[in-house]
């Protein structure tokens, strides 16, 4: 079979697309309360970090936190794509989205009663991001299941987007709330959120395609593999996943850091902690639009180029002297990381067979939440023992090389032809 956006015909493009997209009341739903989801989980995800940073006091601590949260989809993520595959997509949205409403409930009373720990946060973290990586593949594919056939390169790429702004847009929202009515008010929300991405999945009856994969025909761990070696042997996807991983593992950790860069680098409180996360919200938003408007012909070259320019941003806010000027590179570094993130995303979705695009999905979602994680973790320890400016610098100089080595290779390859990707 064919990748998804090169079957069946013409498709619009351009503002009818997006029109025609947004008028569908399946697709409309479900984005909105999609994005809603997501940006509600980035904003839990901030608030445990400033509550374990008030605790511990310590980077290692932060670390292991986003290890809880994120390392989890290393494994349940492949298992989540392999689901998404054959079983009913609805099914395994609305049981995780319950097991998420329930776990929100529990950690939002720890706070509130005073109860918190790093162990027992620790815990409640790990149990959320296993069901965030359990449904991951399944709810993007639910998305394009409700998408428009006509439109389906514009709603895939409305999709990747907002997978990826509410990763910079959820914690800028949740630094004012951190500050005022406080921490706990975020995981009540986070609650409310599930509640209503519930009833929006309830609600769904007619789709424009099957939301359940055919009964398969292998074994699980053979679905799996089949999968896994379909992505790493795509002369686009390929190259595409390992830049990604590399980025994510030495530049993403930076936004998980982000309480002991305020504090020991700036001498700053929870607002200037606030300041930078909307300086990276801010920044991401601005990527969104522009990404959205002019979508790319070849999303694989601008995940390249913008992967670099992220790079390059690090190593600059890891100079900068004040406050200030950290949340111009922050917004900066949050513009070119969104634009990174959204185009390999839409490489995962539109450059993949749709028989195995929930196994290659998950791939690229195991590698967005389990490379930070497992950076955070290094990064952590070493800031603690070394300081924090030059080992910032150098993860941002080794990833830029790395990054540059892979866009002179492919550029000379087969895949960096017109078209394909």
């Amino acid at each position: 079979m064919s990748p998804p956006e090169k079957a069946g015909g013409p498709h619009l493009t351009g503002t009818a697309a997006l029109i025609r997209v947004m008028a569908d009341t399946a697709y409309r739903s479900l984005f909105l309360a999609s994005t809603a989801m997501m940006a509600s989980q980035w904003m839990q995800r901030i608030a445990l970090g400033w509550i374990m940073w008030e605790l511990t006091g310590s980077t290692t601590w932060l670390g292991l936190l986003a290890s809880a949260e994120l390392l989890p989809g290393l494994f349940f993520g492949p298992l989540g794509g392999v689901l998404a595959d054959r079983m009913n997509r609805k099914r395994i949205v609305l049981v995780c989205q319950t097991a998420a409403l329930l776990i929100s409930v529990a950690t939002g009373l720890v706070v509130f009663l005073g109860l918190s720990a790093p162990l027992l946060l620790m815990a409640l973290t790990a149990a959320g991001g296993i069901a965030a990586a359990l449904q991951e593949s399944a709810r993007t594919l639910l998305l394009r299941d409700a998408t428009p056939r006509d439109c389906l390169p514009t709603g895939m790429s409305m999709t990747a987007i907002s997978v990826n702004v509410t990763r910079f847009l959820g914690p800028a929202l949740a630094g004012p709330l951190v500050i005022w009515p406080g921490p706990a008010s975020i995981f009540w929300i986070n609650a409310a959120v599930s509640l209503v991405m519930i009833a929006t999945v309830l609600s769904l009856r007619k789709l424009h395609a099957a939301s359940a994969a055919p009964a398969p025909r292998e074994p699980f761990l053979r679905q799996l593999w089949t999968g896994l070696n379909a992505a790493s042997s795509h002369s686009v996807v390929t190259p595409v996943l390992l830049i990604f991983a590399a980025t994510a593992f030495l530049v993403r950790p930076v936004y998980e850091l982000m309480p002991a860069f305020a504090d020991r680098l700036f001498g700053g409180n929870v607002q200037d902690y606030s300041y930078l996360i909307m300086g990276v919200g801010a920044g991401a938003v601005v990527g969104a639009v522009i990404v959205t408007l002019n979508a790319p012909a070849r999303p694989a070259m601008m995940f390249f180029w913008s992967s670099l320019a992220a790079c390059l941003s690090l190593v600059a806010f890891s100079a900068t002297p004040g406050i200030l000027s950290a949340t111009l590179a922050a917004t900066i570094l949050g513009f070119f990381m969104c634009i990174s993130a959204a185009t390999s995303q839409l490489v995962m979705v539109l450059d993949t067979d749709e028989a195995v695009s929930g196994r290659v999905l998950s791939l690229w979602g195991a590698l967005m939440r389990g490379a930070p994680a497992l950076g955070a973790l290094a990064t952590g320890a070493v800031l603690d023992g070394m300081g924090y400016r030059l080992p910032l610098a150098l993860s941002g100089l080794v990833a830029a090389l790395l990054t540059g080595a892979a866009i002179f290779l492919f550029t000379r390859s087969p895949g960096a032809r017109p078209g394909a990707a």
